[in-house]
């Protein structure tokens, strides 16, 4: 039977619980599936093959997104990602300068990438797409402010 002696104790293991929980949501708040979710307002397209999400601590909390893809489907990821985040093709020389505090060698990367698209507009989430010799990467920025 309950016996008010024991209150302390569970109040306790109700806090505990809570605090479990709370702990669980978070982690699944941070996995990449449902960061690209929030970021793009679309689920991982099916023919991304695999995807990782590095974070970085940063002014506008930036994410980079690796993703594998088919040689058959890279053009329909490219222009999915164009249309979604409302990019365009850009030349290495208009990347914003703050993307050196971010990651210098990733800025390296970009500058030796083939490919390249860029938003322009300031009201849109930043967003930066390139490659390598084998994946793509998606570089957003998480909030909306102005650079």
């Amino acid at each position: 039977m309950f016996k008010f002696k024991y209150l302390p104790q569970y109040f306790l293991a109700l806090l505990l619980l809570i605090l479990l929980f709370l702990e669980g949501w978070t982690w699944y708040l941070g996995t990449t599936g449902v960061t690209f979710k929030r970021y793009l307002s679309a689920e991982v397209p099916p023919y991304v093959q695999e995807i990782s999400l590095r974070r970085y601590k940063a002014a506008h909390s930036p994410h980079l997104f690796t993703m594998a893809v088919d040689a058959n489907n890279e053009e329909k990821l490219i222009n999915w990602l164009v249309g979604r985040c409302h990019m365009q093709r850009v030349s290495p020389d208009v990347l914003p300068a703050s993307l050196t505090k971010v990651d210098d060698e990733m800025v390296e990367v970009i500058r030796k990438s083939p490919v390249i698209y860029m938003t322009t507009d300031p009201k849109q989430r930043f967003c930066l797409l390139f490659r390598d010799k084998e994946k793509y990467y998606l570089y957003l920025e998480g909030d909306l402010e102005k650079r």
